[in-house]
This record gives C-alpha cells, sequence and structure tokens, in this order.
C-alpha cells in the first residue's frame, strides 16, 4: 500500500497521461480503466485525491425508503448471496448490494474489526460522483465489472480497502445495481482481487437470470454462454415470437441485428425442424447456428415456470409486447392498449372477473403497476394498494389473485372497517370451541385461515386497530395464526393484499399505525391513479358503459360524454358506474344525453377551456375524432410534469449561483447528495 504522497502522485501521472478518445472517459479501454476513472474524477468532478474525505449516509428513514423501491432487487439477490457468503466469508469478505444510484441497500458482512469497515455499511453512498473510483461506483458508471485494489481507490482514505463489483441488469437489460464483494485488507493481492471479481460477475449472472426467469415464467427461455460467466437469456413464446432478451444476449446480437425491428427467433437463428413442438423439448441441449452463416451456439432450453395466462398462447408473457429495444433504466416496457370490453352478460349472470389487463387499460401509471405485480407474483410479498375511495382497489386485489400461482385456492377478503373493534379478533384471527360466552361450538377458523394457500384482502387497513395491528404483525413475521381461546398455532401460507385510501405514513407519524407494520405490509407499494388523473378516462368510460347496457347497443351524445369527461369524479369508477347505471335504466332510447347523467356539470365559465379544448356557454365537442382523450392527455403531460421540472431546474439554477458553483455546497443546500445533484445538472442541462 503506497503512502498519501505517492498515492496522489500516481493517481495525477496517471490521470494526465490518459489520451482522451474524443473527450469521452466513460467507456474506457480496460487497461486504461482505473486511470480514465481518475480523470472523471478529477476533471467532471473536481476532487482532490489527497483530500480529506467523508463517505456520505442517508438516514435510516430514506435507507428503508431506498430498500422498498428496490424490494425486487432484494428479493431475487439474497438468496445468490446468501449461497455465496458462506464461501468467502471465511477469508474475511463480505457481499454488498447497491441500487443504481450507488447506495448499499443490504449487505451480509463479515464483521471481523480486521476486514470490515463501517464506511461500507447501509446507506453509504458510492455513485463515482460521491466517493470517487471505487468498485461500486465505477462499475455502475462503465457497466461492467470492475475490481478495484487498495490504492486503485481515488481517495487516499480507502486505500486499505479491496473490492470488486458487476453490474445487475433487469429482465428488460436496464441497469439496476451492482453487486459488490469487499474486504479491508491492505496487504490484498490482485491476483486474488481477480479471483473475486469473477465471483462477483457470476452471482450477478445468477441473479439477473433469475430475474428474467420471473418475469417471463410463462415464455420457454434459450440459455447460452457469453465468456467465462456471462450468459445470453432469449425468451419466446409458444410461436417462437420473441419476448425478451437479457442484457448479455442483446449485447451478442447488437452488431447483427436490429433488434427494435426483430420479431420471429428465426431472425436470428437458423430454422431448426427440432423445435417444432417447444413444449416436448423443456430441459433440452442444442446447437443452433446465427442466421447468415453465423457461428454454432450450443443452447439449453426451458419450458415455462407457469402456465400461460388463460386466452393466451403457450409460452406468452402476460400480455407480452413483440421484443423491442430495452426503454431508458426506470422506464415501463410498453404495454399495448388493453382489449376491448367483452360482450355484456346476460341479466343475472355472473360478472366477469377483471384481468390485471382489464385494471390497467392503457394508462401508463397503471401499465407500470401491473408490470411491478406480475415481476412479484408467486412469492408471499406483501402488496399495498393506495388509492382514494372508488378507484378499484378490489377489483385490482381480485385480479392480483387470479393471474396468480395461488388462483386456485381461496381468495378471502376482509373489511377492516366495516367490522366492529370488538369482532375483529375473533373474525380475523379465529377462535377455538367455548372461547367466549356465545361462540360457537365449533369455533371460528378466522379469515386468515380460511385463505391459507390463497389470497388474504385486507381492505381499509388504515382503521385497523392499534390492538389487532400487533396481531397481525405476529402473523405476517412468523407465518403462524394462533385462535382466540386456541392454544396452538396453526401455520398459514398466505399472500397478503392490504389496500387504503388513508395516509398511512401520516398515520404513523401521529401513532396511530404500527411503523414496523407499515413496512411489512409495504413489499410491493401499488398507487392506483384517480379516474380524473388516468390518460384512458374515454377509454373507461365507454367500456363501463358496455358492461352495464345489456346488449341495448347504447351510445353516448357528445354533450353527454364532454359532461363526462369533464367530471372531477370523486367517487372515482364508483361514482361513474353508478351515474351510468341510472343513466342506462332511464335512458329512452339508445343514445344517453346529458339529460340521462345525473351529476353537476365541473365546467368552468364560458370561454374558458377544460382540458386543452373551448368552452362557449355549455358544453361544445371538441373537433376530430379522439380529441377529448388527446386533449386530455396533453393537459395532463403540459401542467403537472411540465411545472414540477421547471420549478426544479429553477431552483437548481439559483442554488448553484448562490453556492458560486461549488456543487457540494449546493448538494448540501438542496438537501440532495452529489450523486443526485449531478444526475439533475445532466437531466437538465445545466453546466457547472
Amino acid at each position: 500500500m503506497l503512502d498519501l504522497r505517492s498515492h496522489v502522485a500516481r493517481i495525477v501521472t496517471s490521470a494526465n497521461q490518459l489520451a482522451p478518445a474524443a473527450g469521452d472517459f466513460n467507456v474506457p479501454r480496460a487497461a486504461d480503466s482505473m486511470a480514465a476513472s481518475w480523470r472523471r474524477c478529477m476533471d467532471g468532478y473536481s476532487f482532490d485525491p489527497g483530500a480529506k474525505f467523508r463517505i456520505e449516509a442517508v438516514s435510516d428513514a430514506e435507507l428503508r425508503r431506498q430498500c422498498e423501491a428496490n424490494d425486487e432487487l432484494i428479493h431475487y439477490a439474497r438468496p445468490e448471496i446468501d449461497a455465496l457468503f458462506g464461501a468467502v466469508s471465511v477469508s474475511g469478505f463480505s457481499i454488498s448490494l447497491g441500487n443504481v444510484d450507488g447506495y448499499i441497500i443490504t449487505e451480509r458482512a463479515n464483521y471481523h474489526p480486521d476486514f470490515y469497515s463501517e464506511v461500507e455499511r447501509p446507506g453509504t453512498a458510492w455513485a463515482e460522483p460521491s466517493a470517487g473510483t471505487n468498485a461500486i461506483g465505477t462499475c455502475l458508471v462503465e457497466r461492467r465489472p470492475v475490481g478495484v485494489l487498495t490504492n486503485d481507490h481515488f481517495f487516499y482514505e480507502f486505500s486499505a480497502l479491496s473490492c470488486a463489483s458487476a453490474p445487475l441488469f433487469g429482465p428488460d437489460a436496464e441497469l439496476i445495481g451492482a453487486i459488490n464483494i469487499s474486504i479491508r485488507n491492505p496487504e490484498l493481492q490482485r491476483e486474488t482481487l481477480k479471483v473475486v471479481l469473477g465471483l462477483s460477475s457470476s452471482l450477478a449472472d445468477r441473479i439477473g437470470e433469475r430475474m428474467f426467469r420471473q418475469a417471463f415464467r410463462r415464455c420457454f427461455i434459450l440459455k447460452f454462454a457469453i465468456g467465462a460467466v456471462d450468459h445470453g437469456l432469449i425468451a419466446v413464446d409458444g410461436d417462437f415470437q420473441l419476448v425478451g432478451l437479457n442484457h448479455a444476449a442483446r449485447d451478442m446480437l447488437r452488431d447483427r441485428i436490429q433488434l427494435a425491428r426483430v420479431r420471429s427467433l428465426w431472425a436470428v437463428f437458423e430454422r431448426d425442424h427440432r423445435l417444432a413442438d417447444l413444449s416436448r423439448l423443456g430441459g433440452t441441449e442444442l446447437t443452433l447456428h446465427l442466421q447468415k452463416g453465423g457461428d454454432a451456439i450450443s443452447v439449453s432450453l426451458s419450458g415455462p415456470l407457469e402456465a400461460p395466462a388463460r386466452g393466451a398462447s403457450a409460452g406468452s408473457r402476460p400480455a407480452a409486447t413483440p421484443f423491442a429495444a430495452a426503454p431508458p433504466a426506470g422506464e415501463a416496457r410498453p404495454r399495448p392498449a388493453a382489449a376491448p370490453a367483452a360482450a355484456a352478460l346476460p341479466p343475472r349472470a355472473a360478472p366477469r372477473v377483471l384481468t390485471l389487463d382489464d385494471c390497467a387499460g392503457s394508462d401508463a401509471r397503471m401499465a407500470a403497476n401491473v408490470r411491478l405485480v406480475r415481476r412479484v407474483l408467486g412469492g408471499s410479498l406483501p402488496i399495498l394498494l393506495l388509492g382514494e375511495t372508488g378507484v378499484g382497489k378490489d377489483a385490482f386485489a381480485r385480479a392480483i389473485h387470479e393471474e396468480s400461482p395461488r388462483r386456485a385456492a381461496p381468495f378471502v377478503a376482509f373489511n377492516c372497517a366495516s367490522v366492529p373493534d370488538t369482532l375483529i379478533d375473533s373474525e380475523l384471527f379465529g377462535y377455538g370451541s367455548g372461547a367466549f360466552t356465545g361462540a360457537r361450538r365449533e369455533g371460528n377458523a378466522g379469515r386468515l385461515v380460511e385463505a391459507d394457500g390463497g389470497t388474504l384482502f385486507l381492505d381499509e387497513i388504515g382503521d385497523m386497530p392499534v390492538s389487532q395491528q400487533t396481531r397481525l404483525l405476529h402473523v405476517l413475521e412468523s407465518g403462524e395464526v394462533t385462535p382466540l381461546g386456541a392454544g396452538k398455532p396453526r401455520r398459514v401460507d398466505l399472500q397478503v393484499i392490504a389496500a387504503t385510501n388513508q395516509n398511512l405514513e401520516a398515520q404513523v407519524a401521529r401513532g396511530q399505525f404500527r411503523q414496523d407494520l407499515y413496512y411489512r405490509l409495504a413489499g410491493a407499494v401499488i398507487d392506483i391513479p384517480a379516474l380524473r388523473a388516468r390518460t384512458d378516462r374515454r377509454a373507461l368510460i365507454e367500456k363501463v358503459l358496455s358492461g352495464l347496457d345489456a346488449g341495448r347497443g347504447l351510445t353516448l351524445s357528445p354533450e353527454a360524454l364532454a359532461l363526462l369527461m369533464a367530471h372531477d369524479w370523486p367517487g372515482n369508477v364508483r361514482e361513474l358506474r353508478h351515474a351510468l347505471n341510472r343513466a342506462v335504466h332511464v335512458c329512452e332510447g339508445t343514445v344517453l344525453g346529458c339529460e340521462d347523467i345525473a351529476i353537476r356539470p365541473a365546467f368552468p365559465a364560458a370561454g374558458m377551456a377544460i382540458g386543452g379544448w373551448p368552452v362557449a356557454g355549455g358544453v361544445e365537442a371538441p373537433a376530430g375524432e379522439g380529441g377529448i382523450a388527446e386533449a386530455q392527455a396533453s393537459a395532463d403531460a403540459g401542467s403537472a410534469r411540465h411545472a414540477i421540472a421547471s420549478a426544479e431546474r429553477e431552483a437548481i439554477v439559483a442554488t448553484l449561483a448562490r453556492c458560486g458553483g461549488n456543487v457540494k455546497a449546493a448538494a448540501a443546500a438542496l438537501q440532495l447528495s452529489r450523486a443526485t445533484l449531478y444526475r439533475k445538472l445532466q437531466r437538465y442541462g445545466i453546466s457547472t
């Protein structure tokens, strides 16, 4: 390990000798990797390698929020981390998981004082713009495995550490984090670090494969080796259409095909007659040849982990789109508009259960919600549904159950607000024979036991008494329920879905809701938008109407449609359904008019605008087919998002000016980490 003077001289000399390639140091040659990172630190982040440095760390509350935001990544990474930790911990190594912003969000650590460093605890910020050259941060910048040995760190403060990180990519090839194996050992040899870097890369590959197979669990998966540890993964449906490629497969095929235009597997590989029936070839090893005289590739084929959704072709991912290039990080994979509503059912027939795609419609936020839900289906991760009264949280919960592997087991709903406080205990947790006066002789199993193997939907969870919250938390933590008056606990296997229209965080602050229960329920948080905020409002209106007209072929007049579009719907979809149900019953013809719809028009004064189109003395329909939907989408996009972004940019520019262009001081004033501020500077095109 070098002393401080030698450390600084090595970094400055090497960085200055690096020949710039068109001014871009983000993707350097492997041999120049450290020097390129050092130069970024000096030229891009204005760091001094000899300066005293203290690692930034977020608060415990912020760390919890970051863990919640990355719960899916943590869920799939932990089993793989645990499996490797036993092998590396005996040598003093620890394993940590960083998110895409460079914050360590979880770890399996060897806490021996000779090998563990507190600066790598969860919550610390290791993005390169925050901590200089280090394995996690540099790996995220260069999107490749990086090993940093002792004095390879930019700051001398970290020269006793050595770490090896590999990037983690999601099922759609987006960068989602980094896996890191590290140790505090000034005497560690570079050859040892190379071995550890191989372990880190292999670990990242396995985590990525777990996530890919779960995301495309209804598809056939082709797997092939790329390099020593990486594997390419291709998901296809039963018709040989490409549904997804992981990052390694995309990188390998990028020079051969235009990914955004490819639809068929046979546009990539030469057609093979052995693959005529995919359903019979699960677990098969075979050799495929790339198109146009390409190389032969050894491929293993595995079948779907789960049967396709009803109505889908064999092996297809639920509502999968034809394969396209990966969206930018953080964006949802685009999804097609929901299929038209089914024909109205005859009177007295059981209503059709809505699917997740029905719930999503063509609204982008709902499509992202459905995408998240589908990624966590199959496990026992609790789901928390948030949204105003009437947005359809109960329908969404039922749709989750119907698409989950638990669909054949019971779906049990329990409304925490509709049962008196004194009865919640007995109704939810059950009771044994003779537990109290008036109890049924045979006892009561309770909703938790009734839902065993299936889904328990806890509606209005915010109204559950604090005394019962403690019992519910115990069940969620232990997986056991003890009915009142019965001494023997019973194990239950549940998918818990909770829903509320209340602000649970505010209730936690007021002491009305247990904080530990909130974090236990919020495994995956789904915020269902209000009807007035949905971009597919017109389609929803027409869909609800088609389900109520009992085959009469009812339509809405332009004025009635405009009235419905302009209403703010405080009762959301429930209010819409009631309003249209009344209109269907009172309408004398086949066209519903304003006089049939019993809602107060929420129109502004004459001459003002509604959703981008004019109103003069009453209701005037927009010109052109689809004008209402287009105007509504334009209004949504052009007001809220633009206003928020403009205000944020102005605040950053003003703060930078007050701080004389000092990014560190501006970040402190804005209460942001430097890594976050650098991302915002790049997003808004602000120069410093």
